[in-house]
């Protein structure tokens, strides 16, 4: 008797509710958010403006290095232009072409004061004082060749002090460029 009164209450109680799929009440699974492509931690945006700022000023010190040494093509064009002279055209003027060459790129890299006024012995002086570049032999034809008429320079002297002469301008534009980078 009690199973037929259990048996009874189950049949009306499946007969009162329809029978579900239990899956269909459960919710559908649900993703995590999408990962950016740019991580927004702030560590990462620590180490981006790092890295900009390390870039940024690399490209701004080798700006700086290109425009101190901006004077080395144009020195070595003239160099090349003097050395083209046929020998039996030397004569003061191209010893004074040189000797203005020099002063130009000094009065670039050097204070105005200290070698505008120099010439003869201190202007030699002021350009071996660093490293000595140019002989007394060099000395002598520049200073004897300033006042004669018609000086004679033999072709080898005169490209020993080319030689000596562009070794002086390189060296002078990037030990300036370096002092230049050094102090920035």
């Amino acid at each position: 008797m009690l199973s037929n009164l259990f048996q009874t209450i189950q049949n009306n109680q499946s007969q009162s509710m329809p029978q579900q799929d239990p899956l269909a009440a459960l919710r559908d699974i649900h993703l995590p958010a999408e990962i950016s492509l740019f991580p927004s931690a702030p560590g990462w945006w620590i180490l981006f403006v790092v890295i900009f700022t390390a870039i940024t000023y690399l490209i701004y010190r080798i700006y700086q290095y290109q425009k101190a040494i901006r004077l080395l093509k144009p020195a070595r064009i003239e160099i090349q232009r003097l050395r083209s002279i046929e020998p039996q055209q030397l004569n003061a003027h191209s010893i004074a072409k040189l000797s203005i060459l020099l002063k130009r790129i000094c009065l670039v890299y050097y204070p105005k004061q200290l070698v505008a006024s120099l010439n003869g012995q201190a202007w030699f002086d002021f350009l071996n004082q660093q490293k000595t570049f140019f002989s007394n032999q060099d000395l002598e034809l520049f200073n004897k060749t300033a006042y004669q008429a018609k000086p004679k320079i033999e072709q080898q002297h005169w490209l020993s002090i080319l030689n000596a002469s562009e070794k002086y301008i390189e060296s002078t534009i990037k030990i300036a460029a370096r002092k230049r980078r050094g102090s920035q």
